[in-house]
């Protein structure tokens, strides 16, 4: 568990899974954007921050429409990632927006098996 401060901003990712029990399950991400409620930052940074934070969540999206940039991110990632010591997991790209509600947006991933493989 991450211990939150009164500084904190982010984007939070949420799998959804379907209510649904028959072979064509999907699964959802509902992506936010989120910052404390009174962080001790003067407005101009709150708003930076706050734009940061939506910016790395259009990513997901900015991502399935332009599949050339999403290869590229993808493989930038690895290299970072395998530079930490991460080992990563192939990750699934057919997902698609199928929602939004404020601030959250929900995926579909498209997945017969709930998003476990």
């Amino acid at each position: 568990m991450i211990d939150m401060t009164e500084n904190d901003f982010g984007v939070l990712m949420r799998p959804v899974e379907s209510d649904r029990d028959d072979a064509d399950t999907h699964s959802s991400l509902e992506v936010s954007v989120f910052s404390n409620h009174m962080p001790d930052v003067d407005d101009s940074t709150h708003a930076q921050l706050m734009f940061l934070a939506y910016k790395m969540a259009a990513m997901v999206q900015f991502c399935e429409d332009n599949p050339d940039f999403d290869e590229a991110l993808a493989e930038y990632t690895e290299d970072l990632l395998d530079d930490l010591g991460i080992k990563s997991e192939e990750p699934s790209t057919s997902s698609s927006i199928v929602g939004r509600e404020g601030n959250v947006i929900t995926l579909d991933f498209n997945t017969k098996c709930g998003g476990n493989g």
